[in-house]
């Protein structure tokens, strides 16, 4: 899926992690996918973007220094907080 293509929600996030999260290794050939994912499998539920603010913060403006899978990281801690909010 190309950035272009996404709706806007979903390109807010894409552009938080290539230019506002610290050491995230963004990749043009998959991230698009990746976002496209999350706002599919979360949004409506969450605010995504709202959880990878949370996440880089968490760990201190550094996500990339303290998890061997940022992405990875990401997706957990947007699972984790949609599961909170269930209960």
């Amino acid at each position: 899926m190309s950035a272009t293509k996404l709706p806007s929600d979903s390109q807010s996030l894409l552009s938080y992690l290539q230019h506002k999260m610290p050491g995230y290794p963004y990749d043009a050939k998959i991230d698009p996918d990746f976002v496209a994912e999350l706002m599919g499998d979360f949004a409506g539920e969450i605010d995504v973007l709202e959880e990878a603010k949370s996440f880089r913060w968490y760990y201190g403006n550094e996500p990339a220094e303290r998890l061997r899978s940022v992405r990875l990281g990401l997706r957990r801690w947007i699972a984790n907080a949609r599961n909170r909010r269930a209960r």
